[in-house]
């Protein structure tokens, strides 16, 4: 049965930088169903910058895990009609029947899918992630088309974006492929020598390799610059800093890891390397995105991959430098993306 039209709509994701940027396709599709709705989103403080400018959100609310009976409160106080749980944890759905909505949609997970008035399960044939999501509109009726994630860089962040870039070494008229280094996830990640021989690959066929140093990969950006002198490097310090210089480049090369999203939704081309994690799951279906994976590779449970990793088993061993330069040179040979999502102009 389809659901009252809401005049006021919460969508809560708090955490996971690449499952906040994913969840950003919901807000095109409540806003092509309910154009007169105000559209919420409550987001940890992390992933909050993320959202910014966003023009479909009414009010970007920033979740603070010390004061959650206050959360609840205020919450409840704006009287949203819908909630959407995108995230599906004890926390957010308590935070959803706290907040009074005659109507509050998550997953058939955990006992606390009490506190949904309607549900939808997992279970279902693995697609990706932002489609799953969307399913949960459908269970209220809402029509699904179109729509996909997006982030809006201002004017002013995009020329941010080029001046850190140029002063980190990268020269106008030289395209840049952006490269991370790590996951955050060692059974996610990629050998170091493995990206050198590709950042070798990319110097040799004259395209710079900007290298996002993470807190942490120093050791592994200084092996690169060694294994390869021409690449770039740039530390990541600022989100919205490191999501300006994405902009500016023609391609990004990582492991399965929230930036790659990000990618996708500045309209940046990607490969992205995948080990135990699914692409049809993490990779949209767009033709400037390339999944680069082992033969036969298979999906393994977020709780066994520690413990086999660190038994020995490299879950992306198969994968070799070519393999991924093969699709870097595919992408880089096509047109240069234009009217990049974001874009205020």
């Amino acid at each position: 049965m389809r659901l009252q039209p809401p005049r006021r709509v919460l969508l809560i994701q708090l955490r996971r930088l690449g499952d906040v940027v994913i969840s950003t396709a919901l807000l095109e599709h409540l806003r092509q169903a309910f154009p007169g709705a105000e559209l919420d989103y409550l987001v940890g403080a992390a992933a909050a910058p993320l959202l910014a400018g966003h023009p479909a959100i009414h009010e970007r609310i920033v979740f603070d895990p010390n004061r959650t009976l206050r959360m609840w409160g205020e919450i409840r106080a704006r009287k949203f009609d819908w909630v959407v749980d995108l995230q599906g944890s004890l926390r957010t759905a308590l935070l959803s029947r706290a907040s009074g909505a005659r109507a509050r949609l998550g997953w058939r997970i955990g006992a606390w899918r009490v506190f949904y008035t309607r549900t939808h399960t997992r279970r279902g044939p693995v697609e990706y992630v932002a489609r799953e999501r969307a399913r949960l509109l459908e269970r209220a009726g809402v029509q699904v088309t179109g729509g996909r994630p997006r982030i809006y860089l201002s004017d002013d962040e995009r020329t941010r974006g080029e001046r850190d870039a140029r002063s980190a070494g990268a020269v106008p008229d030289v395209a840049r492929v952006g490269m991370l280094l790590s996951t955050r996830e060692p059974a996610k990640d990629w050998a170091i020598d493995n990206f050198g021989g590709v950042a070798r690959a990319l110097v040799r066929d004259g395209v710079l390799p900007l290298i996002f140093q993470a807190p942490g990969d120093e050791a592994l950006t200084a092996r690169m610059r060694a294994m390869a002198p021409g690449v770039v490097v740039l530390p990541v310090l600022d989100l919205r800093r490191f999501l300006g210089v994405l902009s500016t480049c023609r391609l990004f090369v990582s492991g399965d890891t929230g930036p790659a999203h990000m990618a996708d939704a500045l309209d940046v081309p990607r490969v992205t390397i995948f080990g135990p994690t699914s692409p049809v799951s993490w990779m949209p279906a767009l033709p400037t995105a390339r999944a680069v994976s082992s033969a036969g590779a298979r999906v393994v449970p977020l709780r066994d991959r520690a413990r086999r990793l660190a038994a020995g088993e490299d879950f992306m061993r198969d994968i070799t430098p070519e393999m991924v330069m093969s699709a870097v040179r595919e992408l880089l040979a096509g047109p240069t993306p234009l009217g990049t999502y974001g874009s205020e102009s």
